[in-house]
């Protein structure tokens, strides 16, 4: 299923929708409201249903077009009515390629769900500080993990943490996974996820690489591009057919748009004082 959404144009502002009719129940919708969201941008109102009915999705749309409230929020929606155990299993793996982008990701996931009856715990791993407190915070296991890869691969070497019964994985940016060269971690990673699970491939462009990569993964997705004008050129020499094995052999040589969202860290040891913005 493809959904294109033009940027402007009386398909875009889909203002005669909001947030329930997406399927979304009255705790998010609250939060919503709270955080001022008043109805959802194309690529959210396009995802949520999607994501809702567990198919996979493949996503395109610039910076800054919500694409993190697109996953998000439906990701909360099912975990609302997943049965409590102990230690927790990970049942959501969030990929990304900066340490920024995964603390707004939780900061995120923490705003919306604030009236939900059991909101998720999230653990957020990520690399260039100590290992041992995210070990700690992995002992009563998470509902959700957001991680850069080489973090996460060291944590499962540890035995830090499982991934048999994960349920969904998102790579978010997938375009800039490649261009920093993730594509060696990514594929280590694909290697221990569950061959029953549900893909979402977030990015802001969609080089050969990320396609190539979706055309491998993805059982019937509904893709997502919303019109985003010219985009920057990218290259990467990748394999013709993209597998979990084959993606070590990629070529870190990708280039594209370097552009993030934002994150406003105390401390690159803590992600305790963060400041959320949308992205």
């Amino acid at each position: 299923m493809l959904v294109v959404v033009p940027a402007t144009g009386p398909c875009a502002t889909h203002a005669a929708m909001n947030f329930s009719a997406l399927g979304l129940s009255d705790p998010l919708t609250r939060a919503l409201v709270e955080l001022e969201f008043a109805q959802p941008t194309p690529v959210q109102a396009a995802a949520i249903p999607a994501i809702l009915r567990g198919g996979d999705v493949l996503a395109s749309a610039r910076t800054g077009s919500g694409k993190t409230a697109a996953f998000v929020l439906p990701l909360l929606e099912r975990l609302a009515a997943r049965a409590l155990e102990s230690p927790k299993p990970v049942r959501v793996l969030v990929l990304v390629p900066t340490h920024e982008l995964a603390v707004q990701i939780a900061e995120a996931v923490s705003s919306f769900g604030r009236h939900l009856a059991n909101p998720p715990r999230t653990v957020v791993v990520i690399g260039g500080v100590s290992i041992n407190p995210q070990l700690m915070a992995l002992r009563g296991g998470a509902d959700i993990v957001v991680a850069t890869p080489g973090r996460l691969l060291d944590l499962v070497a540890r035995n830090g943490l499982r991934l048999d019964r994960l349920q969904v994985l998102v790579l978010d940016e997938a375009d800039r996974l490649f261009s920093l060269g993730f594509a060696d971690e990514l594929a280590r990673v694909l290697e221990l996820v569950p061959e029953r699970c549900q893909y979402l491939l977030f990015s802001a462009t969609l080089p050969g690489p990320v396609l190539r990569l979706a055309e491998e993964l993805l059982k019937q997705p509904t893709r997502i591009d919303i019109d985003r004008g010219p985009e920057p050129r990218a290259s990467c020499s990748a394999p013709s057919r993209w597998t979990r094995a084959s993606a070590r052999s990629c070529s870190h040589t990708c280039s594209g748009p370097a552009a993030g969202p934002t994150c406003l860290c105390s401390s690159r040891a803590s992600i305790a004082q963060t400041t959320w913005q949308r992205s």
